[in-house]
């Protein structure tokens, strides 16, 4: 098992992560404490259950939650970009990222449930 910090969607995660310190910092402070605070909180909350997903034994049910977490960043960031919180430029590499990390989380839950309806020797042979 690769640490997971060697995972590209970990490194997408936390790409994303500090894009949204930086589109935060640059918000206007009625929005920053709360708003800001939440879209900071749910980019962090996914670079976790990367970290989650990737020890779990059972991954699917964390790798579903992770996927939900992008589609609640993706609202959030679209919002921020509505309300003219954050440019246009900006919400494009947002969403670069978070279409990066949905991809990625759904190729990674097809192959974790394909994995659990694998006969026990295939699973046995793919570990060797």
């Amino acid at each position: 098992m690769a640490l997971h910090t060697d995972t590209k969607i970990y490194k997408a995660t936390y790409d994303l992560s500090l894009l949204v310190e930086r589109l935060v910092a640059n918000m206007p402070r009625n929005y920053k404490a709360v708003f800001g605070k939440r879209l900071h909180a749910q980019s962090f909350d996914l670079v976790m259950q990367v970290y989650r997903a990737n020890t779990a034994t059972d991954r699917v049910p964390l790798i579903r939650i992770l996927r939900e977490g992008v589609e609640a960043a993706n609202l959030s960031l679209r919002l921020a970009s509505d309300l003219r919180l954050i440019s246009r430029g900006q919400y494009g590499e947002a969403i670069a990222l978070t279409d990066s990390i949905g991809r990625q989380a759904t190729g990674w839950l097809k192959h974790s449930e394909n994995a659990l309806v694998a006969p026990s020797s295939r699973r046995q042979g793919q570990r060797a």
